[in-house]
């Protein structure tokens, strides 16, 4: 083999980051015959991931899931640097909010199914389904310019080393939910699986009159009873109390791969899943609107169960593969609620007690198909296409408000319109396709070069359907129906224009359909400047068209919002490996952010989970940021590094959750652009493996110790002229009085910290897992309104996990046993003001308590 090849094979490997450098003695023919050739090598500690990015990123391997014990995704990545993650769902990259962020399944686009979000929320993602994740801190043009603070790239099982199969089953409880009464409806017979068998569907008298557009006021009074009584449903209304039971789960993956003739390899994968767990949530709700607008002892109850399976097929040959992957998650929340206190915005005595049901089905479906082939010596063509449907129904949603004289007295109905039933239903749908070309560029010598020039379409399509509906009437009741159950309450002998009669809540446009259109291009080369210092220097043209229009269920047009922009986006990283086994990184970029549908659809929409109304903002636009990234990397081992970042950007026009003020004493959420914000910060992580000599036990196992930490500081910045616009209005208002300037972005805390403590032995290993986020605004308050800001404080997150592998009857088997929250940190969201002595109210805050889980994993 040549010198040349021989260097040519060694920068392959090592891609931009690990620098080969080659000397050949260049003296007279007598003296260079008389020596041999010198190869020195730089960054052979330098991770195999690490190598193949030229980008900020961190990266998440299936030995990190194994040793991490996470049940999902969401769960697993608040591991990595510089990333949070809110509500156990969504991930926040440098403590930006979701919508700067974006997430991935094999490359392709992910759609959502929050109305709230367009960012999918990532606890729908086992983690029995992974091969890994990256998440990647600076832009490189080969991604999608709604880039903020990154984007997650989850990887599915393709192509397994040896066939597996694993059969799984757990058990969990946690200390202030198992064997704790608990509340809850009987539901369907499916619940159990989180499926209806059809008990909430909308029953057909009333589905006749909303296929038809009809007003139930243009109905008689007769067909207006028929259609009322027709909604009457023991199961579905009737809280009960009851002792909670233990969680479980339950999974089977397997996997082989088949030689084929002529090289081919095929490569099958399938997994499928079950989880179920019971979740109380007792504790305080309360909120300030000039003074203590509501203060509510909250309990509810929630049982989460999620269905799911993937399939994947791969096609191998030596010089490329095709790959279909097939998923499927189905996440049901079923919680019942009762809150008890008082609501000053309500009339009488304003002492309350609310009821309110909610079943709430995501569902997340997938088909991608994707391939790469090498084409000659020098050309890599990687391509994708998918189709996913998200959906999100939350049928028969129940609400019922009573009052009581005294706080031991009775609850009644003694005032009418106080009961609601929603049905809502949302469907996204996305197509993409992409197509990426590379060509290594041939040199005579060690130095390298490639171009890559690649094209992406989406099309992104969103329906949301509500349809909103009350018992009207009810003041001439008696007293002892006031008090009545649910089901007598509103039983079919109450029903009539006498005393309740259904009516429609609301004939405001709150239906939206919504459309994004985007086409891309871009090209990239990676080049090596000098020897040692590498460029990935690139540029995307990015277009899309974006279009909300709302409506009502009668065919009434609200609104129609269009955005139609597009983007030159330059993005350029250097990197230079100044000696072994270190670098240092440093990168410029452009990126937007884009409003989701839900923010631009001006129609309000009630967020069971959270109990908060929003409203869409038809003026929003489009955010402008520029990135500024460095880091030094200092690669110690294996698996063993030192690194230091720092990170700079300023953002034109960013998106704000705000509360605000509406007719009477509430307030709902709507959504802002303020003028300006800038935000630096810096990242250090720390990992290394070591012994210790102790005795012969821990001289056996190898020892992991890692440590991250990402300090954030934000700013709004508001000059004088700056101006918002106002979402009510529309009109243009003074920046200054919105109480902007200076304050930090909202969903931004200034400092997280993870770390990770453990072993890894031959049939062992144990890791605690100690993770802290600071403070951060969850929405901004209205100084004009009267209301504070609500902030979030996550905590410390403290969590231990334990693994051995056995031998059970003759099987390989693998037992696991996990605590969490052992410190039992509360969930705290809060406001300040001076409307109570204390000055602090708790806006939403609750024990969350310990979990206790054990699984047991048979390997045939």
């Amino acid at each position: 083999m040549s010198l040349t090849t021989q260097l040519k094979i060694g920068l392959l490997c090592c891609s931009s980051l690990a620098t080969i450098q080659a000397a050949k003695a260049q003296e007279a023919p007598s003296i260079q015959d008389s020596i041999s050739d010198v190869i020195v090598v730089r960054g052979r500690n330098i991770p195999e991931p690490q190598r193949a990015t030229s980008q900020v990123a961190s990266f998440l391997s299936a030995d990190d899931l194994e040793r991490s014990g996470d049940e999902n995704a969401a769960l697993a990545l608040t591991r990595l640097s510089g990333l949070s993650v809110v509500g156990g769902r969504f991930a926040y990259v440098r403590g930006l909010g979701d919508r700067y962020s974006s997430a991935r399944l094999n490359g392709s686009v992910l759609p959502s199914p929050e109305p709230l979000r367009r960012t999918v929320p990532l606890d729908l993602f086992p983690s029995n389904v992974l091969a890994g994740a990256v998440v990647q801190k600076t832009y490189s043009a080969d991604y999608s310019g709604e880039f903020g603070g990154g984007v997650i790239d989850l990887n599915t099982l393709r192509v397994p080393d040896e066939s597996f199969l694993n059969v799984k089953g757990g058990i969990s409880g946690n200390l202030v939910t198992t064997g704790k009464s608990g509340i809850f409806v009987n539901g369907s017979d499916l619940d159990f699986l989180g499926y209806d068998d059809g008990l909430r569907s909308i029953p057909e008298p009333l589905a006749a009159v909303i296929d038809a557009g009809t007003p139930l006021s243009s109905l008689t009074s007769s067909e207006v009873e028929q259609v009322g009584e027709s909604l009457v449903n023991s199961p579905l209304t009737v809280i009960q109390n009851g002792t909670l039971g233990p969680n479980f789960d339950a999974s089977i993956n397997a996997g082989t791969t088949i030689d084929l003739n002529d090289g081919l390899r095929l490569g099958l994968v399938g997994v499928v899943g079950y989880d179920q767990e019971w979740t109380n949530r007792n504790g305080l709700r309360q909120s300030i609107l000039g003074t203590l607008l509501t203060d509510f002892e909250t309990q509810s109850t929630s049982m989460d169960a999620t269905v799911n399976g993937l399939g994947a097929a791969t096609l191998e040959w030596d010089t490329g593969a095709i790959s279909a992957t097939g998923l499927y998650i189905h996440s049901t929340l079923k919680e019942s609620q009762i809150d008890e206190g008082i609501d000053r915005s309500q009339p009488g005595s304003q002492l309350v007690s609310i009821e309110s049901n909610t079943f709430l089905q995501r569902q997340l479906s997938m088909a991608q198909l994707s391939g790469d082939q090498r084409v000659g010596e020098n050309i890599d063509i990687t391509w994708r296409t998918a189709f996913a449907r998200s959906t999100r129904d939350s049928p028969y949603e129940w609400n019922l408000m009573r009052f009581r004289d005294t706080p031991d007295s009775p609850a009644l109905y003694s005032f009418a319109n106080k009961q609601s039933t929603k049905f809502s239903y949302l469907t996204d749908d996305v197509f993409s396709g992409g197509v990426d070309i590379s060509y290594e560029i041939p040199f005579a010598g060690p130095r390298t070069a490639s171009i890559s020039v690649g094209y992406e379409h989406s099309d992104n399509e969103r329906d949301y359907d509500i349809y909103s509906f009350r018992f009207a009437g009810g003041n001439s009741i008696p007293e002892d129906v006031q008090g009545a159950r649910p089901d007598f309450l509103f039983s079919p002998d109450n029903i009539d224009p006498a005393r309740f009669f259904l009516s429609d809540a609301s004939f405001t446009p709150d239906l939206y359909d919504a459309t994004m259109t985007t086409h891309a291009g871009y090209v990239k080369t990676d080049f090596e400047l000098i020897p040692t210092v590498t460029a990935n220097v690139g540029v995307r043209y990015e277009t899309a068209e974006q279009i909300v229009e709302t409506s009502d269920r009668f065919g009434n047009i609200g609104s129609t919002t269009t955005l139609d922009n597009d983007y030159w986006l330059p993005t350029a990283t250097v990197t230079w490996n100044f000696a072994d086994n270190m670098q240092i990184r440093g990168g410029y970029s452009q990126t937007i952010a884009r409003p989701q549908f839900r923010e631009l659809a001006q129609s309000l929409f009630f967020d069971p989970e959270t109990n908060r109304s929003y409203r869409g903002n038809r003026y929003l636009v489009d955010s402008q940021f520029k990135n500024f990234d460095a880091r030094f990397e200092y690669y110690l081992g294996r698996n063993q590094f030192i690194t230091l970042g720092g990170f700079y950007k300023t953002i034109e026009n960013p998106i704000e959750e705000i509360l605000f003020t509406t007719t009477g004493d509430s307030f709902d959420t709507t959504f802002i652009n303020s003028p300006e914000a800038q935000l630096f910060g810096g990242e250090a992580e720390y990992r290394t493996r070591f012994d210790l000599l102790w005795n012969d036990w821990f001289e056996r196992r190898e020892w992991i110790f890692s440590v991250n930490y990402t300090f954030t500081e934000s700013e709004i910045k508001v000059a004088a002229g700056d101006v918002v616009i106002n979402p009510l209005s529309g009109f243009a208002e003074d920046a200054s009085l919105f109480g902007l300037k200076g304050q930090p972005l909202q969903g931004t805390p200034k400092h997280i910290v993870n770390s990770q403590f453990g072993w890894e032995g031959e049939s062992d290993r144990f890791t605690v897992l100690l993770g802290w986020v600071d403070e951060r605004i969850l929405q901004r308050g209205s100084p004009a309104g009267g209301i504070p800001t609500v902030f979030e404080t996550p905590g410390i997150q403290l969590d231990a996990v334990y693994g051995v592998d056995i031998v059970l009857f003759g099987t390989d088997a693998s037992i696991s046993i996990s605590g969490r929250n052992l410190l039992a940190t509360r969930h705290e969201e809060f406001q300040l003001s001076d409307a109570t002595p204390e000055g602090r109210t708790e806006f939403l805050t609750y024990d969350r308590g310990r979990s206790l889980s054990a699984g047991l994993t048979v390997k045939f």
